[in-house]
């Protein structure tokens, strides 16, 4: 039983280091891993130093976790960046895997303020089966303000985020197929529109 629990506060004390290292540069991490050290010296009884580690290892991980989510500001190169799908002349970054479920990552597309929204409708729409989104993308597509080729790339990326979460195992497959996409959002009425543009 005392083995367990000496493995316990090596397992604790490895993973204390390693946030820290995580977290802040190399000279800092080192010093602040030392200091712990000297702590953990100060403390005889096992139970104190376990309870302390368990302390500094669940503040460090609820900081790794912000900073592996916290968004990266987009650059001013970024924002003048015309829209990949309109072209209109400024953009947002929309991050193709979720920065809620992925963090900050590098499946990125530049999009206009409406051609990011209207991603966000038709994902939700083919994804959550959302009726509010799935009306609202009819709508859209069937005023005519949204030129085929622009509603053609957003759902592009749309439908390869889609398929990227079905085989990770989070969506139905039947979800990504040109059945579901039809069912949900009419699209073939909008594409006869299209070719007949």
């Amino acid at each position: 039983m005392e083995s367990k629990t000496y493995l316990s506060e090596a397992l604790l004390r490895a993973e204390l280091a390693e946030l820290i290292r995580y977290l802040y540069r190399k000279r800092l991490a080192e010093e602040i891993v030392a200091d712990f050290e000297t702590v953990f010296a100060r403390h005889a009884a096992l139970e104190d130093r376990l309870n302390i580690m368990a302390h500094w290892v669940d503040f460090f991980r609820a900081h790794k976790y912000r900073k592996v989510m916290r968004r990266r500001r987009p650059t001013h190169k970024e924002r003048m960046t015309a829209c990949a799908a309109c072209g209109y002349p400024v953009s947002h970054r929309h991050h193709l895997w979720d920065i809620a479920t992925h963090g900050e990552n590098a499946m990125t597309v530049q999009v206009c303020a409406n051609c990011h929204e209207l991603y966000h409708l038709m994902y939700h729409a083919l994804a959550r089966d959302s009726h509010y989104s799935r009306k609202l993308v009819i709508h859209i597509l069937s005023s005519g303000r949204v030129p085929p080729d622009v509603a053609r790339q957003v759902l592009d990326w749309c439908r390869a985020t889609l398929r990227y979460e079905a085989r990770s195992g989070w969506l139905e497959p039947y979800k990504t197929s040109d059945e579901w996409l039809e069912v949900t959002l009419y699209w073939s009425q909008f594409h006869d529109k299209e070719g007949a543009g």
